[in-house]
């Protein structure tokens, strides 16, 4: 997944970023950190969702490394719709498929508050087989989310990967 060096430069970003937001209040904002920002080369679409779990699996070992009290989240936003959207898509290629125009993005989460958590009334979640991403382990898990934004007629939609 690149050299040496730029796995170095990747690390260095992401841990740039996640104590920026854990010091600064970004995490109460919901701070994020898109692909393209942690790596140029991550900006081209057909890697998306590589290289996303990649910066998830980076951000794990950040995480503990630097014992952050966080759940680190992996976003990916899917185009929106007219409800109900549902899951409509099957395997990796499919949601490849249904990523909208934004790089997908980095988040820290206070346990207890993540997306999932703290849903407003109307949307919806379902649970998504971390298989799907070939990831492994009972403290990871995967779910599709879809809301209504305030004086929207779509719905959006997103995968979140969380641990």
């Amino acid at each position: 997944m690149g050299t040496l060096a730029d796995n170095r430069e990747r690390e260095a970003a992401i841990e740039k970023w996640m104590l920026a937001v854990a010091d600064d209040g970004g995490v109460r904002r919901l701070d994020d950190l898109h692909l393209d920002k942690i790596d140029v080369a991550w900006k081209e679409r057909s890697h998306w969702i590589d290289s996303g779990l990649e910066a998830f699996r980076l951000g794990r070992i950040l995480r503990d490394r630097n014992e952050l009290p966080f759940t680190v989240a992996l976003s990916f936003s899917l185009t929106s719709d007219h409800r109900p959207c549902s899951v409509d898509f099957q395997s990796r290629g499919e949601l490849e498929e249904k990523l909208n125009w934004s790089p997908p993005s980095l988040y820290l989460f206070r346990r207890g508050e993540e997306p999932r958590n703290k849903m407003a009334p109307g949307g919806s979640v379902q649970d998504l087989n971390p298989s799907m991403f070939s990831i492994q382990g009972v403290d990871v898990i995967c779910y599709y989310m879809e809301f209504l934004q305030q004086g929207a007629e779509e719905c959006c939609r997103s995968v979140f990967i969380e641990g």
